[in-house]
């Protein structure tokens, strides 16, 4: 059914309760309302008009669900009186209406909505449709511009692609230019050279006569032959024939090749040269030998005479130093050991040192006198001053850098430092670079450099600050594991600065005077000649004992070598073999309380009540002996140092210590 027929069936239900409407109140109407006059539908007597009969027979249904109150059946005294139950059935038939035009009007406002919905449903689909379309309007439209972009990336990869080939193919024009140039200079020294020595074997060969020139003929013809090599060498690098940049190279190297080969050609004409000689000079022999025996005489009679001569030195020598021990003995000096305190040479070993750090010390010192030796060619080259102070710029710049302000800075030194014993260039202060394979002898006048440097930090940073002792000695720890020479060359410098650390108390010889022992066991002399004061030797002695503690406990960078170079281990052993060497006063004291303050705390935890029980050694038999030479306030800051760790059974952790990993 339509929209148009359902508002028709409404209208006719209007009329319909019009009309009837319209019957119902002209039954109650007595006269005229509107139009002309008319006979009234019911008469008195009847109960209900036809019209309302016909109304109930076509509504039997609203009766009975709407049931009316009884009625009392009365014969109206008033003709115009209205029939109740008409009436009834006309307010249920409105009624009725109402309910179907509300029923009506809901199916239509949901047919309505129907038609909505399906008509946004149709809206919704279409801009589907059309976003569809136009993504695939869009697709197709970057699909092309896709394409117009690769066709053009390829035209312009295509055109880079021919600008660097022709780039390359200038550079590499420009390359072969310069190696050729290079090559040119190259082979131009090598041709000085070659010329210089082939000049020199010539002219060697022509002041010789014809017997001796027989001798060397195989290694004429093979200067000849070289001569030539070396010739078509300088023309094929003159007219630059070389097709590969590598033969430009190569050709330098084959005139190094041509000199060196020169070389020993003329060692060989001057080895043959020597061979021939022998012969005549046996024959000079005798008059050789004979005035040999003269020098000798003559020799031997000079030497009676400087023996006289030293002899007599000697003796003035010795008249000298005992004037100088006498005013010695008047002026005050700095402590010293007494006479009676001088063991004999017999028992020095025993009562000094142990025989196997004597032996270690020795070692220790004969590497590192090798390597002085070594070095000293380097040392005193005027000509090579200038490398020297570059080299010395090299490591003194970042070794004085060294601090725990941080992992990084920590290692950047480091890596400077590394670096350079690497083999990496340094530039120097006139902008010019140096590396150490640069001199033979370079490497180890740096190591030696370096490690007189780090300990050189024990008397200006560490004496002062105990703290910096360890970010020096992890670097320190670092180098050795890497360079095991370094850490033998460190030790020898730290037992030159303070043989105390062996421990080895050397002993005062017969005839030494004491400025000469105090000089021995670390004492300095200024400027002036004069012997540094007992405190400032002591303060340096401090520095060196708290940076040789820092190198037993610290650790060295991660994964750089093995895991321990220099173990704790070495500060049990130097604990008690120094209180079994004879007691020396303020410089024993002094030593032992700083390794203590050191060391302690790791030494508990690694050997327990066996330090315990050397500490009530130190504090039972130690101190009693030094006691006998000593009673000064190093030995007093002991006693009561010792007695704080026996009463509290435990012994702080150095302040400082670098933490495990730490860079």
């Amino acid at each position: 059914m339509s929209m148009n027929d359902l508002m028709r069936a409404l209208d006719w239900l209007n009329v319909e309760s019009t009309l009837q409407h319209a019957a119902l109140a002209s039954e109650t109407c007595t006269g005229r309302t509107l139009g002309e006059d008319r006979e009234p539908l019911w008469v008195e007597g009847r109960k209900q008009s036809p019209k309302a009969t016909v109304i109930k027979e076509e509504l039997p249904d609203i009766k009975e669900e709407a049931p009316q109150p009884p009625v009392s059946v009365f014969e109206p005294s008033i003709s115009c009186f209205p029939d109740v139950q008409a009436i009834n059935a006309s307010i249920v038939r409105r009624e009725l209406a109402e309910e179907g035009k509300r029923c009506v009007r809901q199916q239509l406002k949901a047919l309505k909505d129907k038609q909505d919905a399906l008509r946004q449903s149709r809206k919704s689909l279409q801009k589907e449709e059309e976003r569809q379309r136009d993504q695939l309007q869009q697709r197709a439209l970057r699909e092309r511009n896709e394409i117009l972009l690769v066709q053009k990336a390829d035209q312009m990869t295509k055109a880079q692609l021919e600008d660097q080939h022709r780039e390359q193919l200038a550079l590499r024009q420009q390359t072969d230019q310069k190696l050729h140039k290079l090559a040119l200079e190259g082979v131009s020294r090598c041709q000085r050279r070659f010329n210089q020595k082939y000049e020199g074997i010539a002219r060697i060969l022509l002041s010789l006569d014809r017997e001796t020139v027989q001798v060397c003929s195989t290694q004429n013809t093979q200067l000849k032959e070289l001569g030539q090599k070396f010739e078509q060498l300088v023309s094929t690098v003159k007219m630059g024939k070389c097709e590969m940049q590598s033969q430009f190279l190569c050709s330098i190297l084959k005139a190094e090749e041509c000199c060196k080969s020169l070389d020993a050609l003329e060692m060989d004409i001057i080895k043959q040269l020597a061979e021939f000689s022998e012969q005549i000079q046996q024959q000079l022999k005798m008059e050789a030998d004979k005035k040999l025996e003269e020098e000798r005489q003559r020799q031997l009679e000079e030497e009676k005479q400087r023996q006289e001569k030293e002899l007599s030195e000697a003796k003035e020598k010795q008249q000298l130093a005992e004037a100088a021990k006498a005013e010695a003995a008047k002026a005050p000096a700095p402590p010293e050991i007494k006479s009676q305190d001088v063991s004999p040479a017999t028992t020095a070993a025993s009562s000094c040192v142990h025989p196997d750090r004597l032996t270690f010390y020795n070692e220790i010192i004969s590497l590192y006198q090798s390597k002085v030796d070594a070095v000293k060619p380097l040392q005193t080259e005027e000509s090579l001053k200038q490398y020297r102070t570059g080299c010395q710029r090299a490591i003194n710049l970042p070794l004085n850098a060294i601090s725990a302000v941080s992992p990084q800075h920590l290692g950047q030194n480091f890596d400077k430092l590394y670096s350079f014993f690497a083999g990496q260039p340094v530039k120097v202060m006139n902008g010019s670079t140096i590396t150490i394979n640069d001199h033979p002898l370079a490497r180890d006048y740096c190591m030696l450099l370096m490690a007189k440097k780090f300990v050189s930090q024990s008397e200006t940073a560490i004496s002062s600050n105990p703290q910096a002792a360890f970010p020096f000695a992890s670097v320190i720890i670092t180098f050795w594991k890497l360079l095991p020479d370094f850490g033998k060359v460190f030790l020898a410098y730290m037992y030159k600065e303070s043989p105390f650390l062996v421990p080895y108390v050397i002993p005062q010889q017969q005839g030494q005077t004491p400025e000469q022992y105090l000089k021995s066991i670390g004492y300095r002399l200024s400027d002036k000649n004069e012997l540094e004061k007992p405190d400032i030797y002591l303060k340096r002695q401090t520095g060196v004992a708290r940076l040789y503690a820092a190198v037993i406990i610290t650790q060295g960078r991660k994964g750089a070598g093995p895991e321990q170079c220099f173990e704790l281990e070495e500060g049990w052993l130097w604990l008690s073999h120094m209180v079994n060497v004879k007691p020396i006063p303020d410089i024993s004291a002094t030593m032992i309380m700083e390794m203590l303050q050191t060391l302690g705390y790791e030494l508990l935890r690694s050997y327990g009540k066996q330090f315990m029980k050397l500490l009530i050694y130190i504090q039972n038999i130690y101190m009693p002996q030094l006691a006998a030479y000593d009673e000064g306030g190093p030995k007093t800051r002991l006693e009561m140092l010792l007695a704080k760790f026996l009463r509290e059974r435990q012994i702080p952790q150095a302040i400082g210590v670098l933490p495990p990993g730490f860079w």
